[in-house]
């Protein structure tokens, strides 16, 4: 009989559960886990998945975890006596787990609740870092910022596959980064089998085996990319001489696509080197000089492209990357090399603008770029409210930083040209002809004269005085019919195309005999309008 027990306990404790979850095992596992997602997760919004051999080692992988105070953690599983796996492991008996059990159905109130109230947690950007499970959550489970499986246990075929896809799953957030695809970190050799266990899943037959192949990549192959995205990044500046010559490379940048391929290599070479820093292998074995080299660009071109997004007045789409660069500046790259740092400019503050250049934080060219762009930007938006108007200065901007650009002008000429416009611009000055006096007491009206007579003129009509009565009428007629909102009812605005075409008819052509082309008047109309919109949107 003793012996049979002991045959029995010699069983039980050689499976490969019980191997599994032996402590010290699982405090190297949790260390390593923890140490792993801080340095490459924490506090992007993207979470983790930690696959334990059984409900026992998932609750001690937890408070080990909750020790080293690294990440966040919970713990999924099902009841005791329920197994959760294929394997001959029976828990309903052990101390540990019925605790733990306990524990969560007082706080939850019931397993239904309990499971909601943390599979809800870990689906939205606070905590938890990452869900501890044995076999539940791992299939079946719609989580898209799970982003790395760690696998401390073995898993079978279809279960394999399924959890490896459950961390492939595209993630689209504008408050996380890009999520190019998951990561699996595996403690029990799993993924050398990954052929195999391809092979013999029924669910791909119909899948060529190049298409399976490239569904997983070892982190070794997408590091060994980093070289080439490090060269196609500096290619870009093959023609700057002086590697550390800021103002040449925001200079070389000042065409949109070349700004464009710039971030589109910035962004590869980022997202590569965010691979590469997860594999503990990779770091080991760089040469200490690239992996400098490597750091130090990234920090370099991160500060030249927050530079060169301001100082061209850029509507810049960060969340690709950004919290993934700035968490990698944080952790990999250590202070002490020259940064150029920008602060942000008002443009119409010129006593902060005459402090950067005595002090030289700055130079007039940088200066003058980013007072140009950041006006038009500032135009842009306002285009609407007097498109003439807008329009002259804008003109006017593009061609003074084209004489820039191509050394017609110094840095200093350029600057005071960039300021006077802006000082025009800010002032409503124009040295264009003037409306009519009697459009000075409506400036509404005064806006939609340009509109009108550049119209009128395009039809050959130069007649600013006519151009100053549809002016005067249009402006009449919008604010009798308007009303909150009147610009997106199509009821209202046909009524004020009625009420114009009236005007246009008796009192332009039957009672001054004006015979003007109906396409000019409805240009008119169409451009006054749209004016109207934002000017008199109350």
């Amino acid at each position: 009989m003793r012996g049979g027990r002991l045959a029995d306990i010699k069983r039980k404790m050689s499976r490969t559960r019980e191997i599994e979850g032996i402590e010290s095992r699982l405090q190297s596992i949790a260390l390593d886990v923890s140490q792993h997602f801080a340095a490459n997760f924490k506090g992007t919004g993207l979470k983790g998945q930690l696959a334990a051999p059984s409900k026992r080692a998932a609750i001690q992988l937890k408070k080990l975890m909750d020790t080293f105070g690294l990440v966040t953690t919970e713990v999924v599983i099902s009841p005791p006596e329920m197994r959760e796996s294929d394997d001959e492991i029976d828990e309903a008996d052990d101390d540990l787990v019925r605790s733990f059990w306990r524990k969560m159905m007082d706080r939850y109130s019931g397993e239904e609740a309990y499971n909601k109230s943390i599979v809800e947690q870990f689906k939205g950007p606070g905590d938890p870092d990452i869900i501890i499970v044995v076999d539940k959550l791992l299939t079946g489970f719609d989580a898209p910022r799970n982003t790395v499986l760690y696998l401390a246990r073995k898993l079978k075929e279809h279960g394999l596959l399924q959890a490896i896809a459950r961390v492939n799953r595209v993630f689209d957030d504008e408050d996380a980064p890009e999520k190019p695809f998951g990561f699996i970190i595996d403690y029990n050799g799993i993924l050398k089998d990954l052929g195999e266990a391809l092979a013999s899943y029924d669910a791909l037959e119909n899948f060529e085996d190049a298409e399976i192949a490239q569904s997983v990549v070892a982190i070794r192959e997408e590091a060994e990319k980093l070289p080439g995205a490090h060269a196609a990044l500096l290619d870009i500046f093959k023609s700057v001489s002086n590697t550390f010559d800021a103002e040449a490379y925001a200079r070389l940048l000042a065409e949109e696509d070349v700004r464009a391929e710039f971030y589109r290599h910035l962004s590869a070479f980022s997202r590569t080197f965010m691979i590469a820093l997860a594999s503990p292998s990779f770091v080991e074995n760089a040469k200490p000089s690239e992996l400098q080299r490597w750091q130090n660009d990234l920090k370099r071109f991160t500060s030249l492209r927050a530079s060169v997004s301001l100082r061209y007045a850029e509507r810049v789409d960060w969340k690709d990357y950004e919290k993934r660069i700035r968490q990698l500046l944080d952790r990999h790259v250590n202070a002490g090399e020259v940064v150029q740092l920008v602060e942000p400019l008002n443009i119409f503050d010129d006593i902060a603008i005459d402090e950067r250049r005595a002090e030289k934080q700055e130079t007039d060219a940088s200066i003058a770029d980013t007072i140009a762009h950041q006006l038009t930007r500032s135009i842009e938006e306002k285009w609407d409210e007097d498109p003439i108007f807008f329009e002259k200065f804008s003109k006017l901007i593009r061609e003074t930083i084209d004489d820039f650009h191509k050394g017609r002008i110094e840095e200093l000429t350029y600057l005071a040209k960039i300021r006077g416009i802006r000082d025009k611009v800010q002032q409503r000055e124009d040295d264009g002809d003037s409306p009519p006096e009697r459009l000075h007491e409506d400036s509404h009206a005064t806006v939609f004269w340009g509109l009108a007579r550049r119209d009128l003129v395009s039809a050959g009509l130069d007649d600013p005085e006519l151009a100053a009565d549809i002016a005067l009428e249009i402006s009449t007629i919008i604010t009798k019919r308007r009303k909150v909102g009147w610009q997106n009812d199509r009821d209202i605005e046909n009524a004020i195309r009625n009420d114009i075409d009236d005007f246009f008819f008796e009192e332009l052509r039957d009672k001054r005999g004006l015979m003007v082309d109906p396409k000019i008047l409805d240009t008119v109309v169409d451009d006054v309008l749209a004016s109207a919109r934002v000017r008199m949107a109350q």
